[in-house]
């Protein structure tokens, strides 16, 4: 399978802390992709509202949200020379509301790359993240989304995804299962947004070690095969989760 990661340094503030774990990309064995120049306003504006996209030019995070979506479309443009891109998600994530920013996501890099891949048909989202996303903003005619929990999920105010969150080992059984479904549903393109929050050594402190990553992505990837997938690596602070993580899919 050929597989790439979109790159760019300007990426990386000191202002926004999940951005700092960055650097660590260029020390793993895969291909980079730089992150393209590109006109977003017009397709941001499809998905937030003109007033809090005014709004938000003066917040210190705007640049670097801005460029986290030229770094996803440019991802989804590269699905035409690769099988499977990974893009690294700072500040536009799943969490943004319409008018509304939540977390460090200024604005919402998951909903517009549903809104920019509607030319692939059908389209699923799989989150796997310790939050859930706000990506409903999306109408479900142009994707359709999985979570581990199904509709029986537990969602706190703050987001957190109490059902993942308690499931322990069973996560992997449980993404076991959920992989399947989308199989049943047989997409043209794959968007995992795959928080690495997840991870033993991350906030969520969910028992979620090596072994349980691998699994993950070999189910994962095994399922792609034959199809175009978006890999959106979100969430986490440290270093050294990514670099294994990345290293897990450039092994593949």
């Amino acid at each position: 399978m050929d597989i790439a990661m979109v790159y760019s340094d300007r990426l990386l503030s000191p202002q926004i802390p999940p951005s700092r774990k960055l650097r660590v990309l260029k020390e793993v064995e895969i291909r980079l992709i730089e992150g393209e120049e590109q006109e977003v306003e017009e397709l941001i504006m499809q998905i937030h509202s003109e007033e809090y996209f005014s709004r938000i030019r003066s917040h210190p995070f705007f640049e670097n949200a801005v460029e986290n979506v030229k770094c996803i479309l440019t991802g989804l443009k590269a699905l035409k020379d690769y099988d499977a891109v990974i893009v690294p998600v700072t500040t536009a994530g799943h969490l943004a509301e319409q008018s509304r920013m939540r977390g460090y996501c200024l604005l919402n890099g998951l909903a517009i790359a549903v809104k920019a891949a509607e030319s692939y048909g059908r389209i699923a989202v799989i989150e796997t993240d310790a939050h859930h996303g706000k990506a409903s903003i999306v109408s479900e005619e142009r994707a359709t989304f999985f979570c581990i929990g199904r509709r029986e999920c537990e969602i706190s105010e703050d987001l957190r995804c109490v059902l993942g969150r308690r499931m322990g080992k069973d996560y992997v059984k449980s993404f076991e299962e959920l992989v399947e479904r989308v199989k049943e549903y047989d997409p043209n393109l794959v968007i995992w947004y795959l928080g690495l929050d997840l991870d033993s050594r991350e906030y969520a402190e969910m028992p979620f070690g090596r072994e349980e990553w691998e699994k993950l992505v070999k189910n994962f990837m095994k399922m792609a095969e034959g199809r175009k997938s978006l890999i959106m690596l979100a969430s986490g602070l440290r270093d050294d989760v990514l670099k294994d993580i990345v290293g897990l899919f450039a092994g593949w």
